[in-house]
């Protein structure tokens, strides 16, 4: 057996050391683009002001690629009579919503959103429960829903407010925090009910003056789920939360040196190009593989 002290031969060195270099992930060409890309831009539309980053995205302006917000989670920002309104359309079980984003609150991962097919109304019709897209947004602890009753043949008593849609001019109406518990025998025969979620920041109804009119325009809150869980771990490691149309479910961090799962500091090198490494395998050039075999006989 040979020593090891023995020195190797410089070519068998050289091929070693330059195929150990070869075994490094390597990030993709573009990784700091990405990553550079998605650094969040200071927007504003109306008198609603942030910085746009992962999971939103806002139309016309300079848009960031697909790749730094998640789908269903567009914005765009329209102007009547010099009057700016930020909108959103969300996917509800009824078809298409579209409401106002009053706030932007990325700490919390909040939109407060006006539903504008009743708050553009001075009489609530149709009548429809506020619903939002369930799949990327969930209601809060800052919410509380109002079921308002129309078009009644019984009459009410507390904890009712009566007579909030007076422009109708059938039966009574009225609206209360009962969650749609309220006896049927109270109300009698009504046209229809509807659900409307507000903020319950805002005064208990039927005090201080409020009315449905008033809490429908406040808005309420709903937190977004995308990067639920992940996503601040990546920012806080100084990467980009991102989104991969390869694998959408990826936790994907755009970092300066490559694009990650997870965290900058995971060390799970995610490439976005398909190959065998996107899979998770590790592949050692042919050249590692024949340098180590030639070690092996030397010292053997």
């Amino acid at each position: 057996m040979h020593c090891l002290s023995l020195a190797l031969p410089p070519l068998l060195i050289t091929l070693l050391l330059t195929s150990l270099t070869q075994c490094q992930p390597q990030p993709d060409d573009d990784a700091y683009f990405r990553y550079s890309n998605c650094a969040p831009t200071p927007y504003r539309c109306g008198s609603v002001q942030f910085d746009v980053g992962y999971p939103l995205s806002v139309t016309g302006s300079d848009d960031q690629p697909d790749y730094c917000s998640f789908p269903g989670y567009r914005l765009s920002c329209t102007s009547t009579n010099g009057s700016s309104k930020l909108l959103i359309t969300m996917n509800a079980p009824a078809g298409a919503w579209t409401f106002q984003v009053t706030g932007v609150d990325y700490e919390n991962r909040l939109l407060t959103l006006v539903d504008q097919g009743l708050a553009q109304q001075t009489c609530l019709q149709p009548y429809r429960n506020t619903t939002i897209d369930g799949a990327r947004f969930a209601y809060t602890d800052r919410d509380q829903f109002l079921t308002v009753y129309v078009n009644c043949s019984g009459g009410g008593s507390a904890p009712l407010v009566v007579d909030v849609l007076s422009c109708l001019s059938e039966g009574r109406s009225y609206y209360s925090l009962d969650n749609g518990t309220v006896a049927p025998d109270v109300l009698g025969t009504c046209s229809s009910t509807l659900v409307v979620p507000y903020n319950s920041s805002m005064d208990a109804a039927g005090s201080s003056g409020l009315t449905l009119g008033n809490a429908i325009k406040g808005g309420f809150a709903a937190r977004w789920t995308a990067g639920a869980g992940w996503c601040r771990d990546c920012e806080n490691s100084g990467g980009r939360c991102g989104y991969n149309s390869s694998s959408p479910s990826d936790h994907t961090c755009y970092c300066s040196d490559g694009t990650f799962l997870g965290t900058c500091s995971s060390g799970i090198f995610c490439p976005q190009k398909s190959s065998f490494a996107s899979q998770g395998f590790l592949f050692l050039p042919s050249s590692t593989i024949i340098a180590s075999r030639l070690l092996c006989s030397w010292l053997v």
